[in-house]
Order: structure tokens, then C-alpha cells, then sequence
């Protein structure tokens, strides 16, 4: 009976750290293939009935209602959210290259993203879903028409980075960053 309740704590922490795992932020270094996935998980029915046909052509299941309600969150920072919904995200959100090569970044998600680089991390363009105290990072247009926008299926490639860290956010949710550390 001993040996048995063994095992079975055995399977319980073997379970346990694959479950852990599994859900460890991946980040790539030195990879000969560097890629970067934007990604959602916006409900087209609610998004598209507010913001227009065509805002989320994807299949997520995260409706606007509870899109904003992890904006406005009481239980957190003054009632807003710092890191946005986590769903909406770069992945990985570290990725290490050599000198020289070229990131490819694709837009996995339902809604358009920006891959923009910047000098610190900030606001975006639309002040609702900046963070508390944030203000808008220099790189990210004043003007939703001005920004360059990876959409929906598309992808971006990135050249030509200095050595060092590179600062990546969306304009449009601020949240979604990513460096990029050049050797």
C-alpha cells in the first residue's frame, strides 16, 4: 500500500510540472528561424457589431464585454488594467538573433496589430486602452490612420536591427511587446 500512495504522489508531480510546463512563457534564443506571432482572441460577432464588418475576421471567443472588463478591472491599478487582456499578445515576447538576421513577424490573431519599434515601452495611439499614467510612446502616430499596420494573416519582416535590445509594442494595444536582443 506504501508503494502504491508513492506512485501515486509521483504521478500527482509528474502531472503538476508538465501542466507547469506547458504554460511557461517560450522564448527563442539563437534561432536559425527568428518568428514572432501576433495574436487575439476577439469574438467577430461582438467585435465587428460595434467597431464595423471586417474589425475581427477571426474565430476567438473573447467578446468585446469582456475584452474592456479586463481594462477596467477594480482589483487592479486604480481600475485599469497595466497589462491589457492577455490574450492579445506577441509570442514569444523574447526572441535572441545574431547580427544580420531578418525576424519574421505573422499576424495569427482576428484583429489588425502593429509590429513597431520604440525607445521604451508607453501608451498607444488610443488612449482608452493605455495603461494608467501611460503616455503615448513617440513612435506610435497620434492618428489610427498614420500607423503601420500588420493585418489580419499578414506578415512583417524585421531587418537590419542594432546590436542590443530592441523594444517592439502594438500602437493599438500597448500591452502586446516584445524584444528582440541582438548579439
Amino acid at each position: 500500500m506504501r508503494k502504491l500512495r508513492i506512485l501515486a504522489y509521483g504521478l500527482v508531480v509528474l502531472v503538476g510540472v508538465w501542466v507547469f510546463g506547458s504554460a511557461v512563457v517560450r522564448a527563442q534564443v539563437k534561432s536559425q528561424d527568428p518568428r514572432i506571432a501576433l495574436a487575439d482572441d476577439c469574438d467577430p460577432i461582438t467585435f465587428n457589431a460595434v467597431f464595423g464588418a471586417g474589425t475581427c475576421v477571426g474565430r476567438g471567443d473573447t467578446t468585446l464585454g469582456d475584452f474592456i472588463a479586463a481594462l477596467f478591472s477594480p482589483l487592479i491599478d486604480h481600475g485599469r488594467a497595466v497589462v491589457g487582456h492577455t490574450a492579445w499578445r506577441f509570442e514569444p515576447a523574447y526572441i535572441g538573433i545574431r547580427a544580420g538576421q531578418t525576424v519574421r513577424v505573422t499576424n495569427n490573431g482576428g484583429e489588425v496589430h502593429t509590429f513597431t519599434k520604440v525607445v521604451n515601452f508607453g501608451g498607444g495611439t488610443i488612449d482608452l486602452l493605455n495603461g494608467p499614467g501611460d503616455t503615448r510612446a513617440p513612435e506610435c502616430p497620434a492618428n489610427f490612420g498614420d500607423l503601420e499596420l500588420v493585418v489580419q494573416g499578414g506578415t512583417a519582416q524585421v531587418k537590419g536591427l542594432s546590436a542590443g535590445a530592441n523594444k517592439f509594442m502594438c500602437c493599438i494595444h500597448p500591452w502586446m511587446r516584445a524584444i528582440v536582443d541582438v548579439d
